[in-house]
Formats: structure tokens, C-alpha cells, sequence
């Protein structure tokens, strides 16, 4: 049922006491906040409040609240309205733009497009300014699934070299969620068969094979085995030694604790070795993980994998299972890989993002993230560190 409404528009410069004196001022009135919402940029103040009040005591208001902006020095705007609250909608979609320096181009074409498909932007708020940037919408757009919104603003951020999120808001934000990674190029900064090959003096030969097969050019599996055959004979110490030459991502760390401290699940399935990442994996606390296991015989590599290969369609059974092991619906997962064989879990994920990724991953993808930075991830969920 409509009421009457009055809408308080307080600017100025910001100092100690604006919002206690507005308060004391409605205070004296039967007034009953609806909305309020208050910004500060370089020590300019904007703050809004959305009030229903008694259409009688309006001209009074006005009264006072004129008194007030000449006491404080600010300008204060109040338009009354007969208002129809409206029930949030739970599953609002929420759109964030991140990137170490935010154009306004970026926000003009996304704009563009939201509208361009029906959409209309509600709210924008800066989520981050610190290390990254990070510019959060939330959008109405009645008619459409999260998927086809994805679609339609991946293409203007890959044309426009963005970095965007689209994503359920409301409770399904506030959800558990799992969170699965490729690792090689992706948790880790390197490819560990490379590392491995380095040692078998075969690093051309196995990089040059590594790079056609992640960027999609070759078959993934048959890659594999044509690459770990080249490891034969080498000594098993060689794993140890590849593994203290491992970096992790920029962020990585970050990542996996935030997450667990918000009461989420981190899992990993690589299409790299099990005998090399596992104490890595277990010191992060990795939940649930996955990859392949080098055939090992009197301390040697034989150059064969054992048991079946994770490869492509592998690492999008291990996002169901994973999911399937959590009671979590596949809409609350995010996977996030380079490469592509990760393109089957990243196209079924809620939220599936290629993470510096190949240009054929990346234009395949409905999220990219150009930043080499794990901890952007979080900002694209809408998760504060």
C-alpha cells in the first residue's frame, strides 16, 4: 500500500556530527526510516535517507531541516511522494567491474549493454580501491537467466578488455559456495611437467608440446602421455627437488584462507602430477583435490600415468563430484583455470572465470581476469578480505 514519503538529500563538505544532527531533527516527528545510504569521495559528503512520515508535518520538516543546513553549512533537498515499497528481489543480479584502474569507458559500454538487453542499474557502490579497484552493480532485469546476462556482458568485456563478474545477489551470495582451481599456471605460477622436463633435458621439446596443448591447439591427453613418456628413467628425487621450485600465485594464499574463514570449500583438479602438488596442497588445507599420478618402478619414472587421466571432461566430473560431496548446487561453485581443458568446468560452474588465461580459453569463457592476482577473485564474488 503507497504511503508518503520524503527523500533527504544532504551534500556538502564532510565533517564530525552531520548524521547525530540530522537524526535529533527527525526525531522530533513520527518518521520512520526506509532507506539511508551515505558516501564520502576526496571529503565531499552525500547522504541519502529515505523517510515515511505524516504528510501534515512535511511543511515542518522542511522547516527544520532548512535551520539545519544553515547550522552545518551543507545543502539538504527533501521531494515528498506518495512511495509503493517493493520486496527486494532475492536473486538481484550484481555486476562487478574490477581492474587496477577503472575507465569511464569500461562503465559506459557495460551500462550500454545492460540496457541494450533490458536491464536497468539500481545501485553502484565501490566495493575496493586497494590494490585493485573494484565497482560493484546490481541490476533489475526481469526475463532473463544469469546465464544469458553472462553471455551478453562477456562479450562487451572481452571486445573491451574488462574485467567482469556477473552473479547472483541476495542470499545466494551469502550461500556456502565451493571454490575449484586448476593448478598449474593458475594456483601455482608454473607448469609442473616443465619443470619436470627441465630436469630430463627434454625443456624445449615438453614446453613447446605444454603451450599448443593449453591453448587448445592439440588434443590434452594424447599431450600428456607424448610428454611424460620423455620423463622416462628420470629418478624419482627429481619430484622433490621440482616441488621446492614452486611458487604459488600472487594472491593464492589470500584466496584459500578468506575463503575458508567465510565458511567456504577450496578444492584443486589438475591435469599436473599428485606425486609433486599434494604437500602443497595439504599445507593450504585444500578440502578436496585431484590429478594424475606418475607410474613410479625401483625409484624411476617409466613415462606412463597410472589409472585414468584427468584430463578436460575429468576435471568437470571432479566440479560435480566435489559439489555432490558438499550438498552444494553446481550454480554455487566458481572454477577458475588457464587453460583448455579447464573450459568444460569453467562453462558449468555459477561462476567460471579464466584466470590469465589462453585467448581461445578467454573468449570462451564468461569471466576473465586479466589481473595475475588470485585475491581479485574474492572482489568478483563480492567477498571483502
Amino acid at each position: 500500500m503507497p504511503t508518503f514519503t520524503g527523500l533527504i538529500l544532504v551534500s556538502g563538505q564532510d565533517k564530525p556530527g552531520i548524521t547525530e544532527n540530522l537524526m535529533k531533527t527527525l526525531s522530533e516527528f513520527m518518521i520512520t526510516i526506509i532507506d539511508i545510504e551515505q558516501i564520502v569521495i576526496r571529503g565531499r559528503l552525500l547522504l541519502t535517507v529515505l523517510i515515511n512520515l505524516d504528510e501534515g508535518h512535511a511543511e515542518a520538516i522542511v522547516e527544520d531541516l532548512n535551520t539545519l543546513q544553515v547550522k552545518l553549512g551543507l545543502d539538504i533537498a527533501v521531494d515528498f511522494a506518495m512511495h509503493k515499497e517493493l520486496e527486494q528481489d532475492p536473486d538481484q543480479l550484481k555486476v562487478v567491474i574490477i581492474g587496477n584502474g577503472i575507465k569511464p569507458y569500461a562503465l559506459a559500454t557495460v551500462a550500454a549493454e545492460i540496457a541494450r538487453i533490458g536491464g536497468n542499474i539500481d545501485d553502484i557502490k565501490r566495493t575496493s580501491t586497494s590494490p585493485i579497484t573494484a565497482i560493484e552493480l546490481s541490476l533489475s532485469l526481469p526475463n532473463d537467466s544469469i546465464k544469458e546476462v553472462q553471455s551478453a556482458l562477456a562479450k562487451v568485456a572481452i571486445e573491451n578488455k574488462i574485467d567482469l563478474a556477473v552473479e547472483l545477489g541476495g542470499r545466494a551470495r551469502n550461500l556456502k559456495r565451493l571454490v575449484l582451481l586448476d593448478m598449474d599456471s593458475t594456483l601455482i605460477e608454473q607448469e609442473v611437467i616443465d619443470l619436470i622436463a627441465n630436469h630430463a633435458g627434454k625443456t624445449q621439446l615438453v614446453a613447446e608440446i605444454t603451450s599448443k596443448a593449453m591453448a587448445g591447439e592439440i588434443d590434452f591427453t594424447q599431450s600428456l602421455i607424448t610428454r611424460v613418456e620423455t620423463l622416462s628413467g628420470l629418478d624419482e628425487s627429481v619430484l622433490k627437488a621440482v616441488r621446492d621450485e614452486i611458487t604459488l600465485t600472487n594472491g593464492a594464499k589470500e584466496l584459500v584462507e578468506t575463503l575458508h574463514k567465510q565458511g567456504h570449500k577450496v578444492g584443486v583438479v589438475s591435469g599436473g602430477f599428485i606425486d609433486v602438488i599434494e604437500p602443497i596442497l595439504k599445507q593450504l588445507n585444500i578440502d578436496f583435490y585431484k590429478a594424475n599420478k606418475l607410474e613410479i618402478q625401483n625409484g624411476k619414472l617409466t613415462g606412463k600415468i597410472e589409472g585414468k587421466i584427468i584430463d578436460r571432461a575429468e576435471k568437470l566430473v571432479a566440479l560435480k563430484e566435489f559439489a555432490r560431496n558438499e550438498g552444494v548446487d553446481l550454480q554455487q561453485t566458481v572454477a577458475i583455470g588457464d587453460g583448455a581443458n579447464d573450459l568444460d568446468m569453467i562453462q558449468s560452474a555459477g561462476l567460471g572465470i579464466a584466470f590469465n588465461a589462453k585467448p581461445k580459453v578467454s573468449a570462451a569463457a564468461a569471466t576473465t581476469l586479466s589481473i595475475v592476482d588470485l585475491s581479485a577473485v574474492l572482489l568478483l564474488m563480492g567477498i571483502r578480505s
